[in-house]
């Protein structure tokens, strides 16, 4: 996420306390690589049990962060800009998908280059790894109503009232997957009744156990299970736990990849891409993790490097932006 300053609006109490968590950067870094290494094609291939058990925790892992880093203490003008800043994009690369879909294999992809399927794919079903922008900007929106708009209501209620809100969305439009809403909003109420994401766990190598042992059963991966919270749970405790031992230079240079996953994550597609034409020179390794993480490396380096050219030449703006890189 993206932080931009207030509006001129007055602050709720509840929301002005909020910490931000040394630990975030660090679990938005494992969780950016993991979602570059489950869309190295031939690496799921080789291992479907390894990608399956990653993309049961990631997105509801970075939903749980979203949901908490979101920040609705502005005004109307303020926040209408935050949604731009994430729409733009999320519609110049989807619908750069949508046209590679045409002539590249891509799942659900365009049948026909027509305005109407353009326009599903873009309001309704999202094709390639964007959805994540759709669901973010659908529960930015309903979170903003309903801890803005009512005047009267206590926390709690509005709490209560985005709940309702993303339920009736989830029910009667598709918009919106009621698993994914209910990671956001459990963000939000860490935010709400905790203020300090490092009080959602606590720091320790033993969660590994329990994670391992979920993640390796197929039965558990459903986002609706109570199970899933409990993987994402996990990962925060043994992560932050990892970060503890990196020194303080890995630990600023991973915190920097923390800090812009937003660029990564619009940009690394292209170099999952390019992967498979350069596959056949990791021939002589069979196991494919030679070229997963040359890969990985690829598409980190390469997608902060074309951020930073676009900041450089101010093409950033072309995606609603003054700066790729924070």
């Amino acid at each position: 996420m993206i932080n931009f300053a207030g509006g001129s609006c007055t602050i709720p109490t509840s929301f002005s306390t909020m910490k931000y968590s040394s630990h975030i950067d660090f679990f938005r870094a494992v969780l950016i690589a993991l979602v570059i290494l489950v869309h190295v094609v031939h690496l799921g291939d080789l291992y479907p049990t390894f990608k399956s058990g990653v993309l049961a925790f990631i997105m509801p892992a970075f939903l749980v962060v979203t949901g908490y880093l979101v920040n609705i203490n502005k005004g109307v003008k303020d926040f209408a800009l935050y949604l731009f800043r994430i729409l733009l994009p999320y519609c110049v690369m989807v619908s750069g998908f949508a046209f590679l879909s045409l002539y590249l294999p891509v799942r659900d992809g365009l049948e026909e280059p027509s305005i109407s399927a353009l326009t599903h794919v873009l309001l309704v079903k999202s094709i390639g790894p964007y959805w994540f922008l759709h669901t973010m900007t659908v529960c930015a929106i309903l979170y903003y109503a309903a801890f803005r708009l009512p005047k009267r209501l206590n926390d709690t209620a509005k709490f209560s009232l985005f709940a309702s809100l993303l339920i009736l969305v989830a029910l009667f439009t598709p918009l919106l997957k009621i698993e994914s809403g209910a990671y956001y909003f459990i963000g939000v109420g860490i935010r709400l009744y905790l203020k300090d994401f490092s009080k959602a766990y606590t720091a320790s190598l033993w969660p590994l156990l329990p994670f391992a042992l979920l993640i390796s059963q197929s039965t558990f991966y459903h986002w609706s299970l109570l199970w899933v919270l409990a993987c994402v749970l996990c990962f925060f405790c043994f992560s932050a736990r990892l970060c503890s031992f990196l020194s303080d230079r890995t630990l600023s240079m991973v915190s920097y990849v923390g800090k812009n996953t937003f660029p990564i994550y619009i940009l690394h597609p292209i170099f999952t891409m390019l992967a498979k034409f350069y596959l056949p020179l990791f021939h002589f390794d069979p196991s494919g993790i030679l070229h997963a993480l040359f890969t990985l490396f690829l598409a980190l380096v390469g997608s902060l490097s074309i951020a930073k050219a676009m900041d450089y030449t101010h093409l950033s703006y072309l995606l609603g932006r003054k700066r790729m890189l924070r």
